[in-house]
């Protein structure tokens, strides 16, 4: 065993005069390979300890011994920063991360990796399906990707799954990540490349019994249950005030870290990877990014996601405050871990409580039969919602945020009951009087005749009312005496008694339509009859 020196003119080769423990790659015995990354490989340590730490060891060994992101002085800070913490914050930290232990020099005496504590079982799955993705079928790790991507794409590879609505699961991996951002943030750590890949998560066995049942949505209770969180990826941390360079993951970068030329490039900045020098401030928009990707709603293109406006209906308005303010390129205005954990904390609490209705509200409450009204519903902690309509059949959606909006078609007046459940129990509601005005419906057709008597008074201005006279039938000699408006009075009296129901008017109209299709190419016979047939003028 040899040690580093990490205030030498080579930080990266061992170095007897240091207290930095360093440990000869040959010397760890066997090893079996459990994971890596574009710039990392890990492998399990099967039987070195490392004093002090009595746990299980992974060694992380950098794939380029010399890439610009790999600070051997900088894993020797963080490895004497932990070593000067007290028993009860080391043994918080060692579970929560895989923090740097030692170093691992080569047999030329060169740095190349670092020892860092084990993940626990829980946060690996055995791969039954190749995604393309990971190193193929076999044991591989639990991290946050599967709480980004559909349940279901989780449960195929074998990953299990955490219901897309379950935000006490979901929320307690996230408030995990901030206890252990927050406590770096307050000793001057950056944590630097933190995505989706750098945290593992376990939230009880959702891959069989009741939780596969439910698709993941339900929690079958017990300490087991309890969502998890392990942070790995520490090797990368550094002191803000070094000023050294950090790893990127694509799609993660904040604005600040990138060249002008790449931030004004939106889609330069969803691909890049080049290290950066990152500040606490740049840790705090990855914060966001990660919360906003976890709590949305799964679809297409989350993963490079940078729009707080997918968690509408998720958070309430304050936690939709804080993602926004923690994604914009301002970022004195970010929220810091401790306000992440304490509203997250929050959300955790209502949700292990039967639910909570805040309001139920239908617009408009005065509809015409058959006109579409709206329900809106505010609650809280709810995984349920039933909504029972007066004359239709009961609708049940599941809950993932605090709005449920739901459009129906309005048949029968009355008041719309709600009830929201979770596995705490359940809360009803009402919402207030909707009226539904039935449509009239006309069964005759009133047809109004003119009064020109007025205008046609004088003798002198009347027309000749023969032709409207022989057309209605009238005749002058059968009439009798009598005014000409007389005899339409008459007339008008013998239409309205024959007056036909709307129906009847309907039907004649569609036999009409139909007898003039049948009729629009008449026989020759009937066509040489109709231009033959002498016609008489009256």
């Amino acid at each position: 065993m040899s040690s580093a020196n990490p205030g030498s003119a080579n930080p990266g080769r061992a170095n007897p005069g240091s207290a930095f423990r360093v440990v000869l790659e040959g010397d760890l015995g066997a090893r079996t390979r459990i994971g890596g990354g574009r710039s990392t490989e890990v492998e399990r340590v099967e039987a070195f300890t490392v004093p002090g730490y009595h746990g299980g060891l992974a060694f992380v060994r950098e794939r380029e011994g010399v890439a610009a992101h790999w600070h051997p002085e900088q894993v020797a800070k963080l490895a004497a920063w932990r070593a000067g913490l007290d028993e009860r914050q080391r043994d918080v930290l060692d579970g929560v991360a895989a923090w740097p232990l030692a170093g691992v020099a080569n047999e030329g005496g060169d740095v190349v990796g670092c020892l860092v504590p084990l993940a626990a079982h829980p946060f690996y799955f055995v791969a039954t399906v190749d995604d393309g993705e990971s190193d193929g079928v076999g044991k591989a790790t639990r991290n946050a990707r599967w709480l980004v991507s559909a349940p279901k794409r989780a449960r195929r590879v074998g990953a299990g799954s955490v219901g897309e609505r379950d935000l006490v699961a979901r929320c307690t991996v996230l408030a995990r990540v901030c206890v252990l951002l927050e406590r770096l943030h307050r000793s001057g750590i950056v944590f630097g490349d933190l995505s989706e890949r750098s945290v593992l998560y376990s939230a009880g066995d959702r891959s069989g019994g009741s939780s596969a049942s439910t698709g993941g949505t339900g929690r079958t209770g017990g300490a087991g249950d309890i969502a998890q969180a392990f942070v790995v990826g520490c090797e990368g941390a550094a002191f803000e005030a070094d000023r050294v360079l950090q790893r990127n993951s694509a799609g993660w970068a904040a604005p600040e870290t990138l060249e002008r030329s790449e931030a004004a490039d939106d889609a330069t900045a969803d691909i890049s990877r080049a290290p950066s020098v990152q500040t606490v401030a740049s840790d705090r928009y990855k914060l966001g990014l990660l919360i906003l990707r976890v709590l949305a709603p799964s679809g297409d293109g989350l993963e490079r996601s940078r729009d707080a406006g997918r968690v509408l209906g998720v958070l309430d308005t304050v936690g939709q405050l804080m993602l926004a303010d923690a994604l914009r390129d301002e970022p004195a205005k970010r929220p810091s871990a401790a306000e992440w954990y304490q509203y997250l904390r929050g959300v955790i609490v209502e949700n292990l409580a039967p639910p909570v209705i805040r309001s139920v509200v239908v617009s408009p409450a005065l509809v015409a039969e058959g006109d579409e009204v709206r329900l809106d519903v505010s609650l809280a902690g709810a995984r349920q919602l039933t909504i029972e309509l007066p004359g239709r059949a009961d609708i049940t959606r599941e809950v993932g945020g605090r709005v449920v909006t739901e459009r129906f078609t309005a048949r029968q007046s009355g008041r719309i009951a709600v009830r929201a459940t979770n596995e705490h129990g359940e809360t009803e509601a009402l919402s207030n009087q909707v009226r539904v005005l039935p449509v009239p419906t006309p069964t005759q057709i009133a047809v109004a005749a003119p009064d020109v008597s007025g205008v046609l008074g004088a003798q002198d201005v009347l027309v000749d009312l023969e032709p409207l006279e022989a057309a209605m039938a009238i005749s002058r000699e059968a009439s009798g005496a009598g005014s000409p408006f007389e005899h339409v009075a008459k007339a008008r009296a013998r239409l309205d008694a024959d007056a036909l129901p709307l129906h009847d008017v309907l039907r004649i109209g569609v036999e009409a339509e139909r007898v003039s299709r049948e009729k629009l190419f008449p026989s020759f016979e009937e066509f040489l009859g109709d231009i033959t047939s002498p016609r008489r003028r009256p």
